[in-house]
């Protein structure tokens, strides 16, 4: 009998499993990065992933998906090896349900559209989110290793595909863990409260705040005015800690239909809160998106201490082309400018140039270039 009732659950869930929604995906690319004025870091890679979501009615999905990459040019050797660190990783095996007001994810997934202030790309571990109403959402992550730290949430101009880390654990030691709680208060369909916090053990505790005041509809003419607040604390043993600092950030974008122009301002206290960066940010910068990186992070130079910094940006979001040209001045520099088009809604092509003058007494100018096949 007990045989009997095994397999009619296993015939049960097959019949399910073919009853399911299939979304599949994936790409084929190459992407290359010259540095203009230290030839000894150009390089370039093929990159190629496959996997799909099955959906169900009643809320639940699955996915499995993988990714693999190897560096095809290097003008140092081995150069690229420290860049395409894997050849093969599965980048996703999940779990998830979604109902209002809950949702869960469980194992490998991508947190790119799930909003992080200070967090993207692939997440192993677990997220979950609760709405009261139509007035709050509350959300809490666990990331118990994280990957493709390249693959950065704003970095829509870039090609997404320029390296390949297996998943790891965070910081400096394997023993330490990230999480993070916030709360989105609603206040109509115009004004947005969320504070947050993100902890990794024996490393930091990171409280902050956004505030974002919408007029308008972002399908039509808008503005859109955002206030950041992070204060940054490094806990634990002191080979860990890099010094407690401050983020006030406060960033202005006016927009029409697929275009948009703005500027912002930023001052960091103490040593400022760079050391989030490694997990992912949504600031409009690409500085942690070029120059080969050991440790698997993709951070920058912007929010580090003692920073000053206003920068002027325009750009646009079409379903033919994106583009983004940014200034940045003062204590961080970047100038920065990357445009991409999509043909045949298969077939993407980028370019980019970003300037990062005299940060580190190095002058660094990369061009970047992508072609991508999508599905």
């Amino acid at each position: 009998m007990k045989k009997f009732l095994l397999g009619s659950v296993a015939i049960a869930g097959l019949l399910n499993f073919a009853n399911a929604e299939f979304d599949i995906y994936g790409h084929f690319g190459v992407y290359g990065e010259s540095n203009l004025d230290n030839k000894r870091s150009d390089y370039a890679g093929l990159s190629a992933s496959v996997g799909f979501n099955a959906l169900f009615g009643d809320g639940f999905a699955v996915g499995l998906g993988g990714w693999a990459a190897i560096p095809i040019y290097e003008d140092t050797k081995k150069f690229a090896d420290n860049i395409y660190k894997d050849t093969f990783v599965l980048s996703e095996a999940y779990f998830s349900y979604s109902s209002d007001p809950f949702s869960i994810a469980i194992g490998r997934y991508n947190t790119n559209e799930m909003g992080y202030e200070w967090f993207s790309g692939h997440n192993e571990g677990a997220s979950i989110s609760f709405g009261i109403g139509n007035f709050m959402d509350i959300w809490a992550m666990y990331s118990y290793e994280q990957a493709f730290q390249f693959q950065r949430f704003n970095r829509e101009t870039a090609s997404q595909i320029n390296a390949l880390w297996n998943y790891k654990r965070h910081m400096h030691v394997d023993k330490e863990h990230l999480g993070a709680a916030g709360v989105d208060i609603f206040i109509g369909d115009v004004f947005t409260i969320s504070p947050y916090a993100f902890f990794v053990t024996d490393s930091f505790f990171a409280p902050g705040v956004t505030l974002d005041l919408l007029l308008g509809d972002k399908t039509d003419l808008y503005s859109q005015t955002q206030f950041k607040y992070t204060y940054y604390d490094s806990i634990g043993p002191k080979m860990n800690r890099i010094g407690d600092g401050q983020l006030f950030l406060i960033d202005q974008e006016f927009g029409y239909d697929w275009f948009r122009i703005g500027g912002g301002y930023y001052k960091t206290t103490g040593n400022g809160v760079g050391g989030l960066t490694y997990y992912g940010d949504r600031s409009r910068f690409y500085g942690g998106m070029v120059g080969a990186n050991f440790y698997n992070k993709a951070s920058g130079s912007y929010f580090n201490g003692k920073q000053s910094t206003w920068y002027a940006f325009t750009g646009a979001r079409h379903d033919v082309f994106k583009f983004d040209l940014l200034y940045a001045g003062g204590g961080y520099k970047e100038l920065s400018a990357l445009f991409s088009i999509t043909l045949f809604k298969h077939l993407d092509f980028g370019a980019g140039y970003i300037d990062l003058a005299d940060i580190g007494n190095n002058k660094r100018n990369y061009l970047t270039g992508f072609v991508k096949a999508i599905w």
